[in-house]
């Protein structure tokens, strides 16, 4: 377990009356945290995306999507699309909406053809779900549901800024559970752990995300026909484009 959790986490995961649950999204609290704590709470959201999206543009979300915001967005005449791993999100999505949504096993280009879309976006920091090989893959893999000048939308943690705040643990009550979460650096991995106790409940998770700079993005980009460019670079957040070629 070292090698997935750190410090208080990892004490409290020796324990025999603390259960280790392998997969942050087995108990709804520790997904629910976890969702919470990767939001980019640098930029707002929806102004960013009235400014970026144009409403004649179809657009896929590739990853988990606040329902809200795609509601919303969607209604104002924004022609959305989204793949979302999480199925039980998509409950959340309005009726009229639902039939644009589609699950991780999709195949999406037997459902709407190849070259599809013009911008592809993954929200917050999805792209920091894959490792070096499945990112060369996604990066070669996506460029079919792109059209011939489609464009492709990612965010990346700054680094440095989450060296310095790697000591901060935050708690949470949800109702009567209490929960610790923190995250920390580890090589090109950031370890996100979490521990709840609601009464002589005791749990403790974790999930793993992979550190890149943008340099290394705009490397494997060019390997897959791409160009990229930086169109944000806040102190906790980088936001880069990818054109394309």
């Amino acid at each position: 377990m070292s090698d997935v959790l750190f410090g208080p986490f990892l004490r409290k995961g020796s324990y025999s009356r603390v259960e280790v649950l392998d997969h942050v999204y087995a108990d709804e609290r520790f997904g629910q945290l976890y969702q919470e704590a990767k939001q980019v709470t640098e930029i707002d959201e929806l102004t960013f995306y009235r400014r970026y999206l144009q409403k004649e543009e179809k657009v896929l979300f590739y990853g988990t999507f606040d329902p809200k915001l795609f509601n919303l967005l969607s209604d104002e005449g924004y022609d959305l699309y989204l793949i979302e791993s999480e199925m039980i999100r998509t409950h959340q999505i309005d009726t009229p909406y639902r039939h644009k949504v589609y699950g991780w096993s999709h195949d999406v280009t037997d459902v709407v053809g190849p070259e599809f879309f013009d911008r592809i976006v993954l929200p917050g920091t999805t792209i920091m779900h894959y490792n070096r090989g499945e990112l060369l893959l996604f990066f070669r893999n996506i460029r079919q549901l792109l059209g011939v000048h489609g464009k492709l939308l990612v965010s990346l943690h700054d680094i440095p800024y989450l060296r310095e705040s790697e000591q901060s643990i935050s708690t949470r009550r949800i109702h009567d559970t209490l929960m610790f979460f923190g995250h920390h650096v580890d090589g090109e991995r950031l370890l996100f752990n979490a521990y709840l106790k609601s009464g002589s409940e005791e749990k403790v998770s974790y999930a793993i995300d992979y550190l890149y700079k943008p340099e290394t993005l705009f490397e494997f980009a060019k390997l897959s026909r791409y160009e990229g460019r930086s169109i944000y670079e806040g102190k906790t957040i980088v936001v880069l484009e990818f054109n394309k070629q």
